[in-house]
């Protein structure tokens, strides 16, 4: 293959978050059922779906050579470049070049016999591995637990080899079972839809824009083989004749949006933006109060009148409040959908709270005000940890709530026009409308 895996974690995180695109014509498809129409509307805009789909039902079983197809066409958006593999000799049965960039990446293995089977349905254990080698693949390598296979009835049916990716893909929300109103199961040796298998293989792609644009938050890995000139951490230089003082730190970004430009003034060229809440490596200070910082690999300049000293969370809350501010974190970004408590269909602020809540067993009331009135115990303003709900609204009715993360910051399902985000307590707009906060886990 012609290009190294090891910068894959900086591409997507210049691309993954604007990687957002209408496709150049519609295509068309049958079988698709109602839940799955708003993933192939999403698949669609972010251009995932191959050409080679078009037409097809998607009522059908998915097979191997068509999720190889799904997987590389995702890596390849993500990477923005055409993977050119080595060989095309590895199976008996094909040298399809999806399937083959699929093997050298590590999204897939064929048979001892020498073969593939390109045309064989998709196990669902099949699809455990191939999602858990495609997070691999991208740098994304989330931990198993097997604790979260428990619920399933037929846990045990799942084969050794394939039993840490289904523990990945549950406890990372890309597979929720299969249920019929009474038990839970995972039907690990039943075959997938086609729209079951994009479904769950949207999911695992979004939760890579989530962990390495929202979660890291603009942190950069830089390529080994490029570095950055000049600028470097610690390094005192002299800029256009403006002094800036070497200094290796992290600080935090206090604007809604906040340009980073090519140098220390507003006249520069604009390179990108950053998002409140953003963390940044910070390699100078500028004596006209603009930053130094590396941005996507590069060094620039952001005006230090909107970024402010980074303090670490808050983490003498328990490790369950802090695994739900850490769920409620990973759905930045989604949508506001009014009534909505779910991943797949979005969230309102209460159901936000629900639903990260519930995840780690605890049962909340649906709505804000009665989330403030009845579930967990009250909370001072200067006591607040890492988890508790912090609750805004007039008078003593709460309309809205959030979840604290920690150094005066909560995020929370805000509006239909900004999905869930994070923004501080200390903005005019929610100090005005605070009304208090409940811790619901009490050490």
């Amino acid at each position: 293959m012609k290009i190294g895996k090891k910068i894959i974690p900086l591409l997507l995180c210049a691309v993954l978050a604007t990687s957002l695109a209408v496709p150049a014509g519609a295509a068309s498809y049958t079988g698709v059922s109602n839940w799955f129409s708003p993933s192939l509307n999403e698949m669609e805009l972010l251009d995932l779906i191959p050409a080679s789909f078009d037409g097809m039902d998607l009522s059908q079983d998915v097979t191997r050579g068509e999720m190889c197809e799904l997987a590389v066409r995702a890596v390849e958006k993500i990477m923005e470049y055409s993977i050119e593999p080595e060989r095309t000799d590895y199976f008996s049965d094909t040298s399809v070049d999806y399937i083959v960039k699929a093997y050298e990446l590590g999204i897939v293995s064929g048979y001892p016999d020498g073969t593939f089977r390109p045309n064989n349905k998709l196990t669902r254990q099949e699809f455990f591995q191939i999602i858990e080698n495609f997070c691999n693949a991208a740098a994304y390598l989330p931990e198993a637990d097997g604790s979260y296979l428990s619920q399933f009835q037929d846990a045990d049916d799942v084969a050794s080899w394939a039993r840490e990716a289904a523990q990945v893909c549950v406890k990372c929300g890309y597979v929720t079972g299969v249920s019929d109103g009474t038990t839970l199961t995972l039907v690990p040796e039943g075959y997938a839809t086609r729209q079951e298998a994009m479904a769950m293989f949207l999911r695992a792609y979004k939760s890579l824009n989530e962990y390495y644009y929202y979660v890291k938050n603009a942190q950069v890995v830089v390529d080994d083989h490029n570095g950055i000139q000049g600028g470097e951490t610690g390094e005192n230089t002299v800029v256009d004749n403006v002094a800036i003082t070497g200094v290796d730190k992290h600080m935090m970004v206090t604007a809604s949006t906040l340009n980073v430009r090519s140098s220390w003034s507003s006249s520069s060229q604009v390179l990108g933006t950053l998002s409140y809440g953003a963390d940044v490596t910070v390699t100078g200070l500028c004596e006209n109060g603009w930053v130094r910082i590396l941005f996507k690999g590069q060094t620039a300049y952001v005006s230090g009148d909107y970024v402010t000293d980074y303090t670490e969370v808050d983490h003498s809350a328990s490790d369950d409040a802090v695994a739900v501010a850490n769920l409620a974190m990973s759905f930045v970004g989604y949508s506001y959908v009014y009534g909505g408590a779910s991943p797949s269909s979005g969230f309102d602020c209460s159901g936000l709270v629900y639903y990260c809540y519930g995840q780690y067993g605890y049962s909340l009331n649906r709505v804000a005000d009665d989330q403030m009135d009845r579930d967990g115990v009250a909370v001072s303003y200067d006591n607040l940890q890492v988890g508790d709900l912090v609750f805004f609204g007039s008078g003593t009715y709460a309309n809205h709530v959030g979840i604290y993360i920690g150094n005066g910051n909560f995020v929370h399902a805000a509006t239909p026009s900004s999905g869930v985000r994070v923004n501080s307590l200390n903005e005019t707009y929610y100090a005005n409308r605070y009304l208090g906060a409940r811790r619901i886990i009490v050490n």
